[in-house]
Order: structure tokens, then C-alpha cells, then sequence
């Protein structure tokens, strides 16, 4: 699943007549970098959740022929936690990965892609949650949050000191069952995450590549600058 229903305040004035998913990266809409990065890895199917000028990114996504796109409609952002709650129905029985659409991410070159390295590294039998982490020093984009919460030395598989503090970036894999007690209406995801670590079934997994979050115009323009020495991101 991939998040794209929010208003993208931060990006105004550009949201203003604009989804934040179609605002362009490098002449790209930025939902179009993580489309194409799951329908490479071989995923077949994306349920993207809808909302703010919904019918601009309905009509876009109407024109991608792969993967196969399911929208979930919200008459208004439920933000990432409600966002995933309501489109369970759409999501099956399986773990998915979920992927907020403001982000880039780039696999370092010799290295499995990030998608390939959270399925292998998941375990239905210990995770309800696996997250991909960043490196801070590495990151662009990132907005101050919880992530010291979350990735741990204690929950991080392969933690490495050097390239600590890690944030989270955006993208991983959930699995469905965690959504099925979930509050209905708007919610964070981390409520989620939080329950998922209380009873010691989170787990997060380093990024080995770039990352970047465009967010703001000025990630945007800073985000466009460093892609052009990015292997992989044209």
C-alpha cells in the first residue's frame, strides 16, 4: 500500500491545486519513484489510498498500467494509521508493504534492493511490524520525530553504531492482523508501531542506499540536486 491521501501541507502553495503525490521530483511525480521501484521488485497489485484533490491522482493513476492500481477513498485524510485501517478490506490476509509516498529511496549499487532485504529479513512467527531505517547523517528530508522510539540497538537487525542515530524511513512491511483491532477514524500509524514494540513484535531493518524525503520545496530542490550523482535514479 502505498500512502498517498494526505494534504501535504508543507508543500503549499504547490497543494493547493495539486495531490502532493503528483508533485514533481526531478520531472517526475514523486509517487511515480515508488510505483516503479514495487513494480520492478514484481509486485502485481497497489492499493493507494486517496483524498485530497483525489480525483487529480485517481485520473493519473487510471493511466499506469503496472502494477494493477485499487484506490481507497477517503472522504477525508485519516491520516497513515486510518488510512491503512480502511483499506483492509483491500489488503488481503497477507503481509504487505506499506510506503509513504513523499519518499525516494535508491538500492546501493551489488546490493539486494531494500523491497528484497524487508522480505527476507521478515518472520511472521516474531514481527507484526518491519521497518526500514535510515541513516540520519545520510538522510534529506527527514522531519523531527519519534524515531529514537522505534530503532534501537535492541530491535534493529544489523545496528550499526557508526551510522547511528537511524530515522524511519517511510517504508516497510506490516502485517494485516494488526489492523483488524485498530480504532477506526483518524489515527497515526505509530500507534501501531507502539503497540508493536510493547509486546516485542517490531523489528527494523538499515537502508543500505540513498534516501530522501521531498516534503518541503526545499527538499524538493535539494533532493534533485544530489540525485543527479545517484546510481540508479534516472
Amino acid at each position: 500500500m502505498v500512502l498517498a491521501a494526505g494534504y501535504g501541507t508543507r508543500l503549499k502553495p504547490l497543494t493547493d491545486h495539486l495531490p502532493k503525490p503528483l508533485v514533481p521530483v526531478a520531472g517526475k511525480p514523486m509517487i511515480e519513484y515508488a510505483l516503479d521501484r514495487l513494480g520492478a521488485y514484481g509486485i502485481e497489485e497497489v492499493v493507494i489510498n486517496v483524498s485530497h484533490l483525489k480525483d487529480h491522482l485517481t485520473v493519473w493513476l487510471a493511466n499506469r498500467r503496472h502494477p494493477i492500481i485499487k484506490i481507497s477513498e477517503e472522504d477525508e485524510p485519516l491520516e497513515t494509521g486510518g488510512g491503512l485501517k480502511k483499506a483492509l478490506p483491500l489488503l488481503g490476509d497477507e503481509p504487505f508493504f506499506t510506503i509513504n509516498s513523499d519518499i525516494l529511496w535508491f538500492d546501493a549499487p551489488g546490493q539486494e534492493t531494500a523491497l528484497a532485504r524487508l522480505a527476507a529479513n521478515w518472520n511472521d512467527a516474531q514481527m507484526d511490524v518491519l521497518l526500514l531505517a535510515q541513516s540520519k547523517a545520510r538522510a534529506v528530508g527527514h522531519d523531527k520525530g519519534e524515531d529514537h522510539l522505534f530503532v534501537m540497538p535492541s530491535t534493529t537487525i544489523g545496528w550499526k553504531d557508526s551510522d547511528a542515530p537511524y530515522i524511519i524511513a517511510g517504508l516497510g512491511i506490516l502485517h494485516p492482523r494488526v489492523l483488524r483491532t485498530a480504532p477506526d477514524g483518524k489515527f497515526s500509524v505509530k500507534i501501531i508501531w507502539r503497540d508493536a514494540l510493547a509486546h516485542n513484535r517490531l523489528a527494523c531493518l538499515p537502508h543500505l542506499g540513498s534516501w530522501f524525503q521531498t516534503g518541503t520545496v526545499e527538499d524538493i530542490k535539494k533532493t534533485e540536486q544530489l540525485l543527479k550523482s545517484v546510481p540508479g535514479a534516472s
